[in-house]
């Protein structure tokens, strides 16, 4: 899948430049969507012959913020960031924009068994496992 995975162009206007199974988006304003929205970094690689591994670097979201789906080849991984300031506190000078929303889409090139999708949120890090479906795997035929 790192040979074959790649980037669906984004609705939210960032722009994308992949290298070697590595992604950085830029932040840009949606428009009418009041949150700031990026292209998460991430890396593909083949861990099996038919499964591969896809890491997400999430900072800040929480396992209940985050959405994978799948639909047909392309998968998409939309999180929020949710502040976490209490109340009754107030900003003091000016605090650097940290992204409230990040947004994913990736077209596989490769079939997967949706029912054997495992997806993992640790340390800000989300993991994502894929696998080939039994059927669509390459058959070894018996030559008599």
């Amino acid at each position: 899948m790192s040979d074959t995975i790649t980037q669906k162009p984004q609705n939210v206007g960032t722009a994308v430049s992949p290298t070697a199974g590595c992604c950085e988006g830029e932040l840009s304003a949606t428009g009418s969507h009041p949150a700031w929205e990026v292209v998460p970094r991430y890396q593909a690689r083949k861990v099996e012959d038919h499964a591969w591994e896809l890491r997400v670097t999430l900072p800040g979201v929480r396992r209940e913020d985050v959405s994978v789906s799948l639909e047909d080849d392309e998968l998409e991984i939309v999180a929020e960031r949710k502040s976490r300031t209490p109340e009754n506190w107030r900003r003091v000078g000016v605090a650097r924009r940290i992204p409230d929303r990040y947004r994913l889409e990736l077209g596989l090139g490769v079939v997967v068994d949706p029912e054997k999708i495992a997806a993992r949120l640790e340390d800000g890090v989300l993991t994502v496992q894929l696998s080939a479906p039994e059927e669509a795997r390459p058959k070894r035929i018996s030559v008599d």
